[in-house]
């Protein structure tokens, strides 16, 4: 067998109890187990480490040796290990899922530039669909979930959640609106009607539907057509920039940060006749509390006017 820092620390339990099953019970597992890890170390070593007798077990000058070194190198590894590691109460370790929104990305912006001056900082984010965002929750690739949906998901996601026995916590409810270039025929329309997009492109994120919650059920929900002219798109950029070339394209969405809307010409307007219900909320596990960078980041989300434009 080799010596490692399990064996060291086996050898100096048992000199600290003076009796394997002690050392044993202190370190939670068998005496035999103890007992014959011990054996190994002296045969291995060529030497007797302890003295055993009916009064129980001491150790010899070798063992005396070997225990003075051990607990060195464990004082040293231990060391090692508190000037590395990161203290959870002053870093930032925080891993989060979310669905594609400017409201969340311009809440872990303020945190960011908040907390970048902390020595130890490590944010992951991970933009998708709101089904993927649940699985990362429940698989742990995330503390926290956050998702947008249409309301005619709503069923399906929420049976989701419990089945895997997550918490949601409601954010919102609010209209859909529509989004298209400044250089569409509909910008020069004094109000917008679901039939002016019958025959207009729709933009769609690819990743937001499954065959039981679909962009079909949410129209039929709404008393609309869904049109069939379809551009589907799996990242944010790539739909600002298809909506902004393509004047005939159009796009269902809940809100949009000025400065998008300008860098791109774009305009976002209510369509009077349909209505699409958005529903969003957060999502994690009661397996284990959130990190405090994560609940940091959780509280400032429960504080968001979800129904104010973006400045």
């Amino acid at each position: 067998m080799d010596l490692n820092l399990t064996i060291l620390e086996y050898v100096v339990e048992v000199a600290k109890c003076g009796s394997i099953s002690k050392a044993a019970q202190s370190l939670f597992i068998s005496q035999p187990h103890l007992s014959n890890q011990i054996k190994a170390v002296e045969k291995q070593l060529g030497v007797t480490l302890f003295l055993r007798s009916a009064r129980g077990i001491e150790l010899t000058r070798e063992g005396k040796i070997f225990v003075d070194e051990a607990q060195e190198i464990l004082a040293g590894v231990k060391g090692l290990q508190d000037k590395l590691q990161v203290n959870p109460e002053h870093a930032v370790l925080s891993k989060l899922s979310v669905t594609r929104s400017q409201q969340v990305l311009k809440c872990i912006t303020q945190f960011i530039n908040e907390n970048s001056d902390r020595e130890n900082f490590t944010l992951k984010i991970k933009e998708t669909s709101p089904f993927e965002v649940i699985d990362d929750v429940y698989n742990r690739e995330a503390e926290l979930g956050v998702i947008h949906f249409f309301e005619a998901q709503k069923e399906y996601i929420f049976n989701r959640i419990q089945s895997l026995g997550l918490i949601y916590h409601n954010h919102f409810e609010r209209e859909f609106l529509t989004l298209f270039s400044k250089n569409s025929s509909l910008s020069k329309e004094p109000v917008i009607h679901s039939e002016m997009l019958n025959n207009r492109l729709l933009v769609m994120y690819g990743d937001y539907e499954v065959l039981t919650a679909s962009y079909e059920n949410a129209a039929k929900n709404a008393g609309i057509e869904l049109t069939r002219k379809r551009i589907y798109v799996y990242d944010r950029a790539s739909a600002m920039e298809i909506l902004h070339n393509c004047p005939d394209s159009y796009m269902w969405i809940t809100g949009v940060h000025d400065a998008t809307l300008k860098r791109y010409n774009l305009e976002v307007r209510k369509c009077e006749d349909a209505k699409i219900m958005s529903l969003g909320g957060s999502i994690y596990s009661t397996d284990e509390p959130l990190s405090w960078s994560t609940n940091a980041l959780f509280q400032k989300m429960l504080k968001i006017d979800w129904t104010e434009p973006i400045k």
